[in-house]
C-alpha cells in the first residue's frame, strides 16, 4: 500500500515524489531505493535517495518496482465482446468466418460494451499506451479510445477496395493519434495499400499492416490459388485489385513500397530468413502476438532470428477473439516460456521502449526519464537485485494489484 505524507518544506504544490525500492528507468537501468519526481503529469527527475525537498506530496509505493507503463502495440478493442465465442479449433479460415458471423450477431451495443470492458482490462493490466485497430465499417471504438485514459494510436483499417471512408490521419494531442492501416496484402487492394501508406507518410505517422500471418496468405500471394482464393470467391470478392506478382507477403509489401521505419508489420509468423533480412534492411517495426499465433496457427515466429537481425520488436495481444486476455504481462510470460534463450531484459524492452518507438511515442513513453509522460505502473515484486526484478516482471511473479499512476 502506498504511504502518502506531507512535506512541510513545500516548494512546488504540483510536484509529487514517487518512491519505491526499485525504479526501472528502462531495461538497462534499474535503481535501488529510488524516486521519480513528477510535475503536472511530466517526469522531471529520477534518482536515488529522498528526492530532495521539492514536493508537497511524497508517495511511497512500497518494496516493489516502479516502471513505465506497458505498450500493447496491436489489439482490436472492437472484438472484445467476442471472447470465447469464435471457432479457434478448426483452422484460420473457419475462425475468420466465425468472427464475421459472431460480430454481426452481437450488434453494436454489445460490441461497444466490449470496447469499454477492453479499455478497463488494459488499464488494470498496466497497458496505458496501445495500438488499436478498428475496421472501417466498425469505427465506434474511436470515441471511447479518445475519451479514455489510454494513450496511443487508433488505426482505421481498410479491406478490399474501400475508399468510402475518409483516409484521415491526425495528431489529436501529444498522447493520442489517429492513423490508417491496411488489413493485409491478401485482403486489401494493392492500390489502396499504396494510398494508405502515402497518407500516413504525409503526416509522419505509423502505418500498420498484418503480414505473413498465415499459410493461406502465403499460398494465395505466391500462386493466386488455394483455400484463401476459394474463400474470397465464395464471398464474391474480386481479387483482380490485388495485383499479385508471385512474391511472398514481405517481398510483395516491399514491391508496393510499404516497408520503412514508420511501418508496423504485425505477426510475421511465416517470415523466413530472407524476409527477416529485408525487414531489417528497411528498419520496419515488427509486432509479435505469440499467444494468438499459437492459438490460431499452431506456429510461432522466429523471434530469435528477428532479435539477432536487429529488428525493433514489440508486443501485442491481438484481440479477445483469438486470445485469453489483453494483458501484456501474460504475453511476456508466454514469450519467456517458449523462448527461454531470450533475456528478460529484451522481453521487457519489447513491452516498453520498443513498443513506444513503434507507435511514434518514443519521446513520451517507454521509460522513466525527465520530459516523458508520468504514466507509470507499480508492481509488488519481491526482488533482492536488479536481475530478479527483471525476472519477476517477465514471469508475472508478483502478488496484489498492479498500481496504475497517471
Amino acid at each position: 500500500m502506498s504511504l502518502i505524507r506531507k512535506n512541510r518544506n513545500n516548494i512546488n504544490p504540483s510536484s509529487i515524489i514517487h518512491k519505491s525500492r526499485w525504479i526501472l528507468i528502462d531495461p538497462e537501468n534499474i535503481l535501488e531505493n529510488g524516486f521519480v519526481r513528477t510535475e503536472s503529469g511530466k517526469i522531471v527527475d529520477v534518482g536515488q535517495g529522498r528526492g530532495g525537498d521539492f514536493s508537497e506530496q511524497i508517495v511511497d509505493h512500497g518494496p516493489g518496482v516502479l516502471m513505465a507503463s506497458l505498450v500493447n502495440s496491436h489489439t482490436h478493442l472492437e472484438l472484445s465482446a467476442l471472447k470465447n465465442k469464435t471457432d479457434i479449433d478448426s483452422g484460420f479460415i473457419p475462425w475468420i468466418k466465425s468472427v464475421i458471423e459472431k460480430r454481426d450477431e452481437a450488434g453494436e451495443k454489445n460490441l461497444l460494451d466490449g470496447v469499454f470492458a477492453g479499455i478497463e482490462e488494459m488499464l488494470d493490466s498496466g497497458s496505458l499506451l496501445i495500438g488499436d485497430i478498428a475496421s472501417s465499417d466498425f469505427s465506434f471504438s474511436r470515441q471511447p479510445f479518445l475519451n479514455s485514459k489510454i494513450s496511443g494510436v487508433w488505426f482505421r483499417e481498410y479491406l478490399g477496395v474501400d475508399f468510402e471512408y475518409p483516409l484521415d490521419c491526425e495528431k489529436i494531442s501529444p498522447e493520442k493519434t489517429i492513423s490508417v492501416a491496411g488489413h493485409a496484402p491478401h485482403t486489401t487492394a494493392s492500390d489502396l495499400l499504396v494510398k494508405l501508406k502515402s497518407v500516413a507518410g504525409r503526416y509522419g505517422l505509423p502505418f500498420s499492416l498484418h503480414l505473413a500471418e498465415s499459410e493461406n496468405e502465403v499460398e494465395f500471394l505466391t500462386t493466386g490459388k488455394g483455400a484463401w482464393a476459394d474463400f474470397l470467391n465464395q464471398r464474391k470478392i474480386d481479387t483482380s485489385a490485388m495485383k499479385l506478382t508471385g512474391a511472398g507477403p514481405v517481398k510483395y509489401a516491399d514491391q508496393l513500397g510499404l516497408l520503412d521505419e514508420k511501418t508496423l508489420a504485425v505477426h510475421l509468423v511465416f517470415a523466413d530468413k530472407n524476409d527477416i533480412r529485408l525487414l531489417s534492411e528497411k528498419n520496419v517495426n515488427v509486432c509479435l502476438c505469440p499467444r494468438s499465433n499459437l492459438i490460431l496457427h499452431h506456429h510461432l515466429p522466429d523471434v530469435a532470428l528477428m532479435l539477432k537481425s536487429g529488428l525493433n520488436l514489440c508486443l501485442g495481444t491481438d484481440s479477445l477473439a483469438s486470445n485469453d486476455s489483453l494483458s501484456l504481462f501474460d504475453e511476456m510470460k508466454f514469450l519467456s516460456q517458449f523462448f527461454a534463450e531470450i533475456s528478460p531484459k529484451d522481453i521487457i524492452a519489447m513491452a516498453t521502449t520498443h513498443g513506444a518507438a513503434a507507435l511514434g511515442f518514443e519521446n513520451q513513453f517507454g521509460c522513466l526519464t525527465p520530459g516523458r509522460t508520468a504514466k507509470m505502473i507499480y508492481l509488488p515484486v519481491k526482488a533482492n537485485n536488479p536481475e530478479s526484478v527483471l525476472e519477476s516482471i517477465v514471469a508475472s511473479d508478483f502478488f496484489g494489484k498492479i498500481g496504475v499512476i497517471f
